[in-house]
């Protein structure tokens, strides 16, 4: 592959992750505007899809994490906003 493909390659990928954030962006606006519940899932699912969400460590109340020490389970899951 020639240098030339290969970044014509890259800038391609680079355009539709650029298309694929703006119309999730437009589109958490949108469901703002609309007052959903979760006006933020379709960017967040985007970014989980290109593999740039921010990791997110949730904060629980001292009682929470006792249950969860008590029962020996552990919390999994993202943030939806």
């Amino acid at each position: 592959m020639s240098k030339l493909d290969d970044l014509t390659r890259k800038s391609t990928a680079l355009q539709r992750a650029h298309d694929e954030l703006v119309s999730a962006a437009r589109t958490a606006v949108a469901a703002y505007w609309d007052g959903d519940e979760q006006p933020m899932a379709v960017l967040i699912d985007t970014l989980d899809a290109l593999g740039v969400l921010p990791e997110y460590a949730p904060q629980l109340t001292d009682q929470a994490l006792d249950l969860l020490t008590a029962g020996g389970g552990r919390v999994v899951g993202r943030r939806l906003a």
